[in-house]
C-alpha cells in the first residue's frame, strides 16, 4: 500500500476511534443538568490570535539549523484559531480544534545557510514562507463537574502539517541561479492533557476563567505541547467575549535523512467570541 494511502487510512481510523465514544454515549445520554452554570449542547470559539512564531528549520539529512527569527526575519502576525465542542452528555465532549498559520517574509541573509541541498550566501535577499495547519479532533471526559466549575481529561489527535520554503539566489554544485528550496512534514501526534473552566460566582455565569494544557513526548521522533488560558464575560445569553494568551503549539520533529527537522513555537495574545446553545 502506498505511503500516502497508509497515512490517510491511519488518520481516518484514528478519527473514527475518537468519535466512537461520543456515538456510544449519545445512545445512552444522561438527562441535561440545567442547574449547572456550564449547561450547553454546542460551544464554538472563534479567536483572533497575534502569533509570534519562533524556532528553526533544517533540511532532510542536514545539520544546519535555520533560525526563523534571526536568519529569516520572521516576527509577529495576526491569524485565528477556533474550536467546536459537542457536549454529548453531562461529563463527555467531542471536540475539534483548528489553528492555521501562514507567514511570508523577505530579508537579507546575515550568514550563509543551506536548506534542502541549496546554499544561500551571506548578503543574498531571500523570500521565505512558513505555513502550519493544525487540526485536533478529540474526546474529553469531565472527571470533576460541579455547579460552578469542571476539570476534564482531554485526549486529542493533532494533525500538524508544516511546510517551509526559501526563494533566492542559491547555489547547487557550484552553479548559482534563482532557486526555490522547500520541505514539509506531516506529524500526526496524540496528546493527553487537562481542560478546565471556573465561574467565580456560583450564582452567575457572567464571568468565567478557563485553561488547558496538553502534550506528548515522542522519544526519538520529537515532542509536542499546547497550552493557554482566557477570561470570558457574557454579553448575551448565547455569546461571551473572551481574551487571553495561548502557546498555541510547540512542536519538535528531530528530522532525518528523508524528513526535514523542525522546532516551531507559536504563542501570543488572543481575543474572540464564544457561542453556546
Amino acid at each position: 500500500m502506498p505511503q500516502g494511502v497508509r497515512t490517510s487510512f491511519l488518520v481516518l481510523a484514528l478519527f473514527a476511534f475518537l468519535l466512537l465514544p461520543g456515538f456510544v454515549a449519545s445512545l445512552n445520554a444522561e438527562p441535561p443538568d440545567r442547574s449547572n452554570l456550564d449547561h450547553y449542547k454546542w460551544r464554538i470559539n472563534t479567536n483572533w490570535w497575534f502569533s509570534a512564531p519562533t524556532g528553526f528549520l533544517s533540511g532532510a539529512g542536514e545539520t544546519d539549523k535555520i533560525d526563523m527569527s534571526r536568519d529569516l526575519g520572521f516576527g509577529s502576525y495576526s491569524t485565528f484559531a477556533g474550536k467546536i465542542d459537542w457536549h454529548i452528555t453531562r461529563r463527555q465532549h467531542i471536540v475539534m480544534g483548528i489553528s492555521p498559520v501562514s507567514s511570508n517574509k523577505t530579508t537579507t541573509l546575515t550568514r550563509t545557510i543551506e536548506f534542502q541541498g541549496v546554499t544561500y550566501d551571506l548578503g543574498v535577499q531571500v523570500k521565505s514562507h512558513v505555513g502550519s495547519l493544525a487540526l485536533s479532533p478529540g474526546y474529553q471526559f469531565d472527571f470533576i463537574r460541579r455547579r460552578g466549575s469542571y476539570l476534564g481529561l482531554a485526549a486529542q489527535f493533532y494533525l500538524l502539517n508544516t511546510n517551509g520554503k526559501i526563494t533566492g539566489t542559491g547555489t547547487i554544485n557550484g552553479e548559482s541561479a534563482t532557486r526555490t528550496s522547500s520541505g514539509s512534514v506531516f506529524a500526526p501526534i496524540p496528546s493527553i492533557g487537562l481542560q478546565s473552566r471556573w465561574y467565580p460566582s456560583k450564582n452567575s455565569s457572567r464571568v468565567s476563567l478557563d485553561g488547558y494544557w496538553g502534550g506528548m513526548y515522542l522519544f526519538g521522533y520529537g515532542d509536542f505541547m499546547s497550552a493557554g488560558g482566557s477570561v470570558g464575560v457574557s454579553v448575551s445569553r448565547h455569546i461571551d467575549v473572551r481574551a487571553g494568551y495561548q502557546m498555541g503549539t510547540r512542536l519538535s520533529v528531530h528530522g532525518g535523512n528523508n524528513q526535514i527537522g523542525l522546532r516551531l513555537t507559536q504563542k501570543g495574545p488572543q481575543a474572540g467570541l464564544e457561542f453556546t446553545w
